[in-house]
């Protein structure tokens, strides 16, 4: 039996990853994150301000004068553009001004190109005044309303500055959160087919938009959906209101403006600087403008007065944020896009390079700062950055020059553009839009290029010039990623045949002269094998190797049930016949064995394409096509052994999967044509732990010195036959010496390179394996001593790899975590869980950083509970009260949707703060009805009304609080007509209460006196009754005030009368008679009161003249003070008991009384 040839391959292993210690890990995170040394502090100062790190390497001689002329021309560029893009953004003159200067300074700062002019752009300009012109066509003529809690009135232009300032506050806020949390890849999705669709859409509206300035038509700008159309429109239908003045203006302006282009883009080569054709054109014809008095004269529409200096300062205002958050979420990206693909463009050209994320926090503080200032939204311009290119610059301090220039307009020229047209402004606009109208001449080229991006780029353009700019953005990122799916879905599939004599192997359509492999089948497949294109798979796979095969075990049944129908209807006949006919019936014979899917353009597969990579090696096994898979990415593996498709213990891996398509080809044809013993395989490149022993060497090379003796026996033969010389002998015999050691030789030299390229590797993985530990903080590695170069090459390998996948599995359960963490903490108000940015994660941290969402996800649970009972609680105060939600807090509270309220402690005590309002509203809404219920029960008692009708009253009044006290307040105003009509009775029943609560006071004649004259008016009117009842209502006032006081003072009055009986019992003569023990009680009650009496006194003065202190008034009982009333009591009493003893002692004598 031949033995089988076997194929030598590299010896590949995977690298295994080691676990560092969680104690050594924590140890050098926190000796990294707590210090706080010179050359850290350094760092962060450099790596937020770069200008720290570059400005004191500023050549002076070399760069200031390139710097300084092209800011100086930038400057000059900037003020017309500035006061241009206003229009745009729907705001005044003046504001395009602040913005350009104040992006310039803080560029400087915190920018890291050299090159990139930020500043106002007409595409953010036309994005802003979108929202601006909707914001105020939505408060359409109250525009005179309070901005924020400054309670500051605020007018139509402030009103539209105060939403831009909104709009690039939040602008830049997101920014700079997309700095901070590395969402730069967001820009990822936004092509440059994409993108120059998108801009030159925005174009044709911007065009659209400047199109009334051109003709001096005074018509509104439309908002919603479909801008370019409808403006079109009502121009067309106002086109007979077309200021003359302003057209011809326009139609000048332009001309001189394109020829100044053209004539700078035809001669850019020869001219030093570019030709200030904007300044020349605004000068001239603001002069015409002033001297002519356009506007006087023809109505032409002016930029009007700009102030000099700075307007004060002032807060963005956060009420209108949440009107405007969304709109700044396209602005905030497309301002980044333009301006870090600009920034590494320009380095690229200059040879420097950019930090993508310093650009993002630069670009949001040059929106975040200036919003401070009535600023707008900026970015980075085209235009001017390759004008700065252009003129020299070589640094940002020509950022400062152009600052500069514009602050000399700010200071001193800006009243000097007074009478500058709009149209004049609307002309620079237009002009400046020829870069972007131009790129139709590139659509047919992107076209021949790439069908795909060029639908892109038209899809994008149109809607964003016939929808809106906004939508136009959607509809190119959604496009984008459709076409992305759809090439996925239906990738490029191909047969693959050999390059003559080589190991490589390409489409058999696309190149020639390529070897189609006999019984082999290649097969590429050019996308990820996953949900949504296996069906494609499966379809160009059965297309390709023209088999089916469950067509094909169809086709095979029934062509046996035939051959057996057939054979037994031919019983009778030989044995040759019979095999004719069999022969005749069997199936076709496949012209192929083995089909090799090739996976090296696979870069993923899901858990639908391993059960198709399955059912198709199940299929074909059917009809005995064997199926392997070659080129595979160590994803594809790692996703085809967590589904268990090599079998328990990857024992199936060698026999499925190889590492080139050569050795799959190898196997194939080995196993086509070599015969084995059991299920011994060949080992290829799945598995190369089995290396040649010792004994099989020594067996090898006994084998080939066997075969060449054999050999040589042979040769020795045929030549005595043939008759071969000796010379002619051995000259072959050198022939074949030759050939063996030119073998052996070539052999030799593929070991010495494989030697190398090893040791090259473990140089390599050495190095892969310290910078692994240094990053994750820990040991390095230690190699065991005595292994040979391919055990320490493994080793290394298999470390790197656990390692990395190490690595890997941190960074993205971090980012799952940090992302919980972000959605609790927006939720909460609350401050993430700190972890350095771009450092790598310790267990320790993770697990305090689950700890921490733990206790964020529990406080949640525990604000929502709350937030429950006070929602609950305040809905059954409203139903109570009849109260309908007004404010948006309330709203929020009472609302079905949980999720819009956010569970901050603001909020939470906001709600506790309108749960007390409910309550205090509740509290005064009871007194109210109260008072109500008083008075008609008082209007009832003076009108006689019968208790049966009060009765049936009370019983029909119900609903909330609001509904009966109207219900109240109706019964009130019914009771005081019928009140009017027997005013007599009335009022007689109100003097009589009047005595009444007079009494209950004690009030003396003199304090009755000033009522008298009322009180006997026998002419009864209504404001007689009136002063009726303002004097009983003041008694009453006056009676719950002293209550105390009467209620103090008739406890000792009550006490007083028991002393004053007592006395009279002990001077009764009679007293003693048949009293018993009578006598002793009534000793100690008299006792008792005289101990009280003095108690009460001395409580009812404290209360007296706490009172008067109070009220600044005296309190007198039937005209008299408290204390003078008792004292005259005691002074009668004392009186009456020395006129008794007096009579009793002119009667007879007896022994004195003691005095109490």
């Amino acid at each position: 039996m031949e033995e089988a040839k076997v194929t030598e391959v590299p010896h590949l292993e995977r690298r295994v990853r080691q676990r560092k210690e969680p104690m050594t890990v924590l140890k050098t995170k926190l000796s990294r994150s707590l210090s706080c040394s010179v050359p850290r502090v350094k760092n962060t100062l450099t790596g937020f301000f770069p200008v720290v790190l570059w400005l004191p390497k500023y050549k002076l001689k070399e760069y200031i004068w390139g710097d300084l002329m092209s800011g100086l021309i930038i400057g000059i560029i900037l003020v017309p553009q500035a006061i241009a893009y206003c229009l745009l953004a729907g705001v005044d003159p003046i504001y395009g001004l602040y913005t350009s200067f104040f992006a310039n300074i803080i560029y400087f700062f915190m920018g890291t190109s050299r090159h990139v002019s930020v500043g106002i752009f007409s595409l953010m300009s036309l994005m802003v005044g979108q929202v601006v012109d909707r914001e105020v066509y939505m408060a359409g003529s109250a525009v005179n309303l309070t901005i924020g809690a400054f309670g500051m009135e605020c007018g139509k232009e402030c009103y539209a500055i105060s939403i831009a300032a909104a709009l690039t506050f939040l602008a830049g806020i997101y920014q700079v959160l997309m700095a901070v949390f590395r969402l730069g890849f967001v820009s990822v999705y936004l092509s440059a087919p994409m993108l120059d669709g998108f801009a030159t859409g925005a174009s044709f509206t911007i065009l659209t938009v400047q199109a009334k300035y051109l003709l001096g038509l005074k018509i509104p700008r439309h908002q919603g959906y479909g801008t370019v159309v409808v403006t079109w429109i009502n121009i067309f239908s106002n086109i007979q209101n077309t200021n003359y003045c302003d057209l011809i203006t326009s139609v000048i302006c332009i001309s001189v403006l394109v020829l100044g282009k053209e004539l700078q883009d035809r001669y850019k080569d020869r001219l030093k600087i570019p030709l200030p054709t904007e300044l020349v054109v605004v000068a001239g014809a603001t002069l015409v403008s002033h001297f002519v008095d356009f506007h006087g004269r023809y109505d032409s529409s002016v930029s009007g007065a700009i102030p000099t200096g700075f307007i004060p300062p002032k807060v963005p205002s956060f009420g209108l944020m949440p009107r405007v958050a969304f709109d700044a979420i396209p602005l905030a990206v497309i301002s980044f896009a333009f301006t870090v693909s600009l920034s590494e463009m320009f380095a690229k050209k200059n040879g420097y390079t950019v930090r993508p994320n310093q650009e993002m926090l630069a670009i949001g503080f040059c929106n975040i700062i200036p919003s401070f200032f009535h600023c707008f939204t900026t970015s980075a311009a085209l235009a001017k950055t390759m004008v700065k290119d252009s003129t020299g610059c070589q640094t940002q301090v020509s950022s400062i020059v152009s600052a500069f220039v514009v602050l000399l307009v700010l200071l001193f020229f800006a009243p000097f553009f007074y009478s500058l047209q709009k149209c004049v402004l609307a002309c620079i606009i237009i002009v400046s839009l020829r870069g972007a109208l131009r790129k139709f001449r590139d659509v047919p080229s992107k076209w021949r290029v790439s069908k795909m991006d060029a639908v892109v780029w038209m899809v994008t353009m149109g809607a964003s010039a016939l929808i809106s700019v906004e939508m136009g953005l959607v509809v190119g990122v959604v496009f984008s990623i459709l076409c992305i799916i759809v090439q996925t879905q239906k990738p490029k599939v191909s047969l693959l045949g050999q390059v003559h004599d080589t190991v490589y192997y390409e489409d058999l359509e696309e190149y020639e002269n390529l070897m189609s492999l006999p019984k082999v089948k290649i097969f590429r497949f050019q996308a990820p094998l996953y949900y949504a294109n296996k069906d494609f798979f499966l379809k160009s796979l059965y297309k390709a190797v023209g088999v089916e095969p469950f067509l094909e075990m169809t086709r095979r049944m029934e062509a046996e049930k035939k051959s057996e129908k057939m054979a037994a209807k031919e019983v009778g006949r030989d044995d040759k016949t019979n095999g004719e006919v069999n022969v005749g019936l069997v199936s076709r014979e496949l012209d192929f064995h083995t089909i090799i899917l090739d996976c090296s353009a696979m870069p993923f597969v899901d858990s639908t394409g391993m059960q198709t990579f399955k059912g198709i090696i199940k299929d074909y096994k059917e009809v005995g096509v064997t199926v392997l898979l070659a080129s595979c990415n160590t994803t594809v593996i790692d996703s085809l052994r967590q589904g268990s498709f090599f079998g328990k213990a990857d024992k199936d891996m060698e026999r499925l999967a190889f590492y080139t398509v050569h050795t799959a080809v190898q196997f194939a044809n080995d196993r086509a044509t070599s015969a084995f013993i059991g299920d011994t395989l060949p080992a290829y490149v799945t598995k190369f732990d089995c290396l040649v022993t010792h004994l099989c060497s020594e067996a090898l090379a006994f084998s080939l010195v066997t075969g060449i003796n054999h050999a040589m026996a042979r040769l020795v033969d045929i030549w005595d036959s043939m008759g071969i010389m000796e010379e002619q002998r051995v000259e072959r015999m050198e022939t074949v010496k030759k050939h063996i050691e030119g073998l052996l030789n070539d052999m030799i030299t593929e070991e010495e390179a494989l030697r190398h390229r090893i040791r090259a590797n473990i140089i390599t993985f050495q190095k892969q394996l310290d910078t692994l530990c240094l990053e994750m903080s820990m040991d390095p590695y230690k190699m065991e001593e005595g292994l040979t170069v391919l055990q320490i090459e493994k080793n290394l390998r298999l470390r790197v790899e656990v390692l990395t996948k190490e690595k890997g599995e941190r960074l993205k359960e971090l980012h799952r975590l940090q992302q919980q963490d972000k959605e609790l903490c927006v939720e909460l108000c609350v401050t993430p869980y700190y972890i350095p940015t771009g450092s790598m994660p310790s267990r320790t941290q993770l697990q305090e950083l689950r700890e921490h969402i733990q206790t964020l996800s529990e406080e949640k649970k525990s604000r929502a509970k709350v937030f429950s009972g006070l929602r609950e609680d305040i809905r059954k105060l409203m139903e109570e009260m009849g109260h309908e939600p007004e404010t948006s807090l309330e709203k929020e509270s009472v609302g079905h949707d949980e999720d819009i309220f956010l569970l901050t402690h603001e909020n939470i005590k906001a709600l506790k703060l309108l749960l007390s309002q409910m309550e205090v509203k509740k509290e005064s809404l009871t007194n109210t009805l109260a008072e109500l219920k008083e008075r008609s029960m008082c209007l009832w008692n003076r009108l006689d009304a019968l208790e049966q009708n009060c009765s049936v009253f009370q019983e029909s009044v119900q609903g909330t609080l609001s509904d009966q006290i109207t219900q109240w307040q109706g019964e009130v105003d019914r009771l005081t007509d019928l009140q009017k009509t027997r005013l007599g009775d009335v009022i007689e029943k109100v003097r009589q209460e009047l005595v009444t609560f007079w009494d209950k006071c004690n009030l003396g004649r003199e304090q009755r006196e000033p009522f008298n004259a009322h009180f006997c008016d026998s002419n009864f009117t209504e404001e007689l009754l009136a002063l009726h009842d303002a004097a009983l209502l003041k008694v009453k006032n006056y009676y719950d005030q002293v209550k105390p006081l009467l209620e103090a003072l008739q406890r000792w009055e009550k006490y007083w009368a028991l002393f004053q009986d007592f006395e009279k019992k002990a001077n009764d003569p009679n007293r003693f008679s048949n009293r018993g023990g009578a006598l002793l009680k009534e000793a100690k009650e008299k006792v008792k009161v005289q101990k009280m009496l003095p108690k009460l006194e001395e409580e009812l003065k404290k209360g007296v003249e706490a009172w008067e202190k109070d009220q600044g008034s005296a309190f007198l009982v039937q005209g008299r003070r408290v204390m003078t009333y008792i004292s005259s009591q005691w002074e009668e009493y004392k009186q009456q008991r020395d006129k008794e003893k007096s009579e009793r002692a002119a009667v007879s004598p007896a022994p004195p009384n003691s005095h109490p």
